[in-house]
């Protein structure tokens, strides 16, 4: 069997056949012949020999070939070809070890056989992808048959994949320019120089490697994962949609593999197709919870929390005593203004992780906008001492304070939130909002102000600033500010609210209309929902976004 021909992905995924090192055995002894290696072995009885020993292990009569080559090894004393022929006896019985000592002592008997070289470093590569002395030995090897045989192909390949998983792309890339025309066009060749092109080469460079591997008729998922870390680390989920994609359509891939090609998808945009894959992946294995996970995290993503809760159900269900999933599951059922099954399953979480930080401040934030908001501080304050820096913890009891109506207690932790910018806005809103409750209107002017400033053109400080407008009278500025307000969202309670104040109070003729739109506002209670889920996206849950 030509060198060329055995190029495929034997390196990083898969196992080295036992044919395969059968062959490579065989080929082995016929270049020994040809290189002329001791002078005896240019007789036509070794000659002889080494065909009939070849036939018995091609017929698997492998007893028959060790007493064959025992018997030649008599006749042709430390003869380097025959002794690479019992160590590939012995790999095609699963003796590893005693293989290779055969090939080493092949090697002590003619340094300059490189197939015994090759044959020692196969055997290194079945464990090299993730063992660094297996690696730094099967590198060893390989390059010394290929300075004995520079053409070797398989050596030149082996090199250029080892180099890969040392993340040593130019090194790699060198290698396979070595290869023969023929080898660079087989489907390991063609993975290799997808992942060094994604990693060196330019934008183009790597999308011509990755349609040529598309292309190829062997490629199958092994051969995709031979490059998938190279293209994960240069963040071509576009690349990797494409490969997959067309392993996909010639053999349907693993629950894995699926799972990569639904992620890919995912982060090229396109949601549909993610979420269709994914669902194949769930049902190729359905014992994968983490599948589910990552379908409602698309569905969400689509607007579709109905359908997100019924994935994170399922994978409740699946794993109870998985706090990440409830947690999840909470902060959609807030999301949808589910309030009671929120808190329910942000309680399960807090019971199941109580020192985690996230879960403690989620529950705490949702039981802060209960009718009893002093009921959130134990896990808030719980939050404060687990995470003592945090703005975010700042805030929200300063917010909670401030709905169980303590305003010298909310004002402090509301000031330290202003020196965060991902709390600022809010934090001036609140101080806005008790100064304007305190009749210091002049300062709730200015820290309403601020909040704009932090974050602009947000309808509840807007509302805000026309309720402090309507109480002084000036009604034109009111109407300006519900006006932009109500023209942001166009559902916003507390611009609604204040704009059928102002009708009221100057007897606008639309007051019964703005009446009765209020109160279809009213009857949807969403306001504290988003509230919520502002505080809660502050600092998002990384935990349980986690891919793989």
């Amino acid at each position: 069997m030509p060198a060329a021909n055995r190029i495929r992905g034997d390196g990083p995924t898969r196992k080295t056949s036992r044919v395969l090192f059968a062959a490579c055995g065989i080929l082995a002894v016929w270049m020994l012949l040809e290189a002329g290696a001791a002078a005896q072995n240019n007789s036509a009885q070794y000659q002889q020999t080494v065909v009939a020993i070849q036939q018995q292990i091609e017929m698997g009569n492998f007893d028959r070939a060790r007493t064959m080559i025992a018997a030649a090894d008599n006749r042709y004393p430390h003869d380097g070809g025959l002794a690479n022929l019992l160590g590939v006896v012995e790999v095609e019985q699963g003796n590893n070890s005693e293989a290779r000592e055969h090939f080493s002592a092949a090697i002590k008997c003619d340094p300059k056989l490189s197939s015994a070289y090759m044959n020692l470093s196969r055997l290194d590569m079945l464990t090299a992808a993730t063992d660094s002395a297996m690696r730094s030995e099967a590198l060893a090897l390989s390059e010394k048959a290929a300075q004995l045989d520079p053409r070797d192909d398989e050596a030149n390949y082996q090199i250029a994949m080892i180099f890969v998983w040392e993340e040593k792309y130019p090194l790699s890339l060198s290698a396979l320019k070595k290869l023969s025309p023929h080898a660079q066009n087989q489907v390991g060749a063609q993975a290799l120089l997808c992942a060094d092109r994604a990693q060196l080469g330019s934008r183009n460079d790597a999308d011509g490697a990755a349609k040529a591997l598309a292309a190829n008729s062997d490629l199958t998922e092994q051969d995709a994962d031979t490059c998938l870390p190279a293209l994960l680390k240069a963040r071509r989920a576009d690349l990797i949609a494409v490969i997959f994609s067309a392993s996909n359509a010639r053999q349907p891939l693993s629950a894995s593999g699926l799972r990569t090609l639904g992620l890919a998808e995912e982060a090229s945009g396109k949601l549909t197709e993610a979420r269709t894959t994914l669902e194949h992946a769930f049902t190729a294995d359905d014992t994968k919870e983490i599948v589910l996970e990552d379908l409602a995290r698309i569905a969400k993503a689509q607007g579709d929390e109905k359908g997100a809760l019924g994935y994170l159900a399922h994978a409740r269900d699946m794993l109870p005593d998985n706090p990440s999933l409830s947690y999840e599951f909470g902060a959609i059922c807030l999301q949808m203004g589910l309030y009671g099954e929120s808190r329910k399953a942000l309680d399960d979480a807090v019971k199941l992780a109580p020192d985690n930080p996230q879960y403690n401040l989620g529950l705490g934030t949702v039981i802060s906008f209960s009718e009893d908001p002093s009921q959130a501080l134990p896990y808030l304050t719980k939050y404060r001492t687990l995470r003592p820096q945090d703005p975010a913890g700042m805030f929200v009891l300063g917010a909670t304070y401030f709905r169980a109506k303590d305003f010298d207690s909310a004002v402090p932790w509301l000031k330290l939130a202003t020196s965060d910018a991902n709390t600022s806005a809010d934090a001036y809103f609140y101080l806005g909002r008790i100064a304007r409750q305190e009749g210091r209107s002049d300062e709730a002017v200015v820290d309403l102000n601020k909040s704009l400033t932090a974050r602009p053109n947000h309808p509840d400080v807007l509302a805000e600033l026309g309720q402090i407008s309507v109480a002084s009278g000036n009604y034109a500025q009111a109407t300006s500010y519900f006006g932009r307000a109500i023209q942001l969202e166009s559902d916003n309670y507390a611009a609604n609210f204040g704009l059928l104040e102002l009708y009221a109070r100057t007897n606008d003729p639309r007051r019964e209309q703005q009446s009765k739109r209020f109160e279809e506002i009213k009857g949807r209670m969403e306001q504290w929902n988003r509230d919520a889920m502002r505080v809660l996206e502050i600092q998002p849950n990384a935990e349980a976004h986690s891919p793989n």
